[in-house]
């Protein structure tokens, strides 16, 4: 076990012959054939063979239709009054027709009593008018949230927490056009993130290149915000 693992070592040695036939025997003859050249090959695979088979294919149609003229035979045409006048007068020598006629009046003539007992059309209180108005709608103030800036700006858009309504993203800027404000150097850019139970201070606050004239939450992920700037 001590020669496991390691390399082998070829070398040329001397050929040794195992065996050795005779070749002038006569009897080798008429049991082999010469061949020239000899090619023979040895296959331990098991033979196998690959088969499709594809059904026939079915053929799906929509169709539809519509009727304007009830349902008229095919050998009437609906738009000859000639032809309908025809075809109504020999249903209605119909047997049939009749008999149908006479089951469908006692239930016409129930419907009929039914729509004649009661008006709907009827006004019960005559002179009686209802105010149904109610109370002029009011609008009371719970919270103000101030620009917490020197300089003050005007809100340009507000937008509520996708989640729920704790928090608001209220961005700021001025939109008016060449106002004194937009000009200084000083004039702040922040917009801020509010939260509805603490108006005095903002909770978080965002700080853009240039103020932002819009601001909204994303549906899907509540941390990522796009906003417009006033420089485009």
């Amino acid at each position: 076990r001590t020669e496991f693992g390691k390399h082998c070592n070829f070398k040329d040695v001397p050929c040794e012959v195992l065996k050795e036939e005779p070749i002038d025997d006569e009897s080798f003859k008429d049991m082999y054939k010469y061949r020239n050249p000899c090619i023979f090959t040895v296959d331990t695979c098991p033979h196998m063979s690959e088969h499709s088979a594809n059904t026939e294919r079915l053929v799906v149609q929509n169709t539809s239709m519509l009727h304007r003229e009830g349902g008229w035979p095919k050998d009437v045409d609906p738009t000859e009054p000639a032809d309908t006048n025809r075809f109504r007068k020999k249903a209605e020598k119909d047997e049939d027709y009749k008999s149908a006629v006479k089951a469908l009046g006692p239930v016409i003539s129930r419907c009929m009593k039914q729509n004649n007992t009661i008006d709907i059309y009827e006004e019960y209180f005559e002179g009686d008018q209802s105010d149904h108005s109610g109370e002029p709608p009011t609008a009371k103030g719970l919270a103000v949230f101030r620009d917490p800036n020197v300089v003050k700006r005007t809100a340009t858009s507000i937008n509520w927490h996708p989640e729920g309504p704790a928090k608001i993203a209220v961005s700021y800027s001025i939109l008016s056009f060449q106002d004194p404000r937009a000009a200084n150097a000083h004039m702040p850019k922040k917009s801020y993130i509010w939260d509805i139970l603490n108006p005095n201070t903002p909770e978080q606050e965002l700080l853009p290149q240039s103020p932002l004239c819009c601001l909204r939450f994303n549906p899907k992920s509540t941390e990522t915000l796009v906003g417009g700037s006033y420089n485009g």
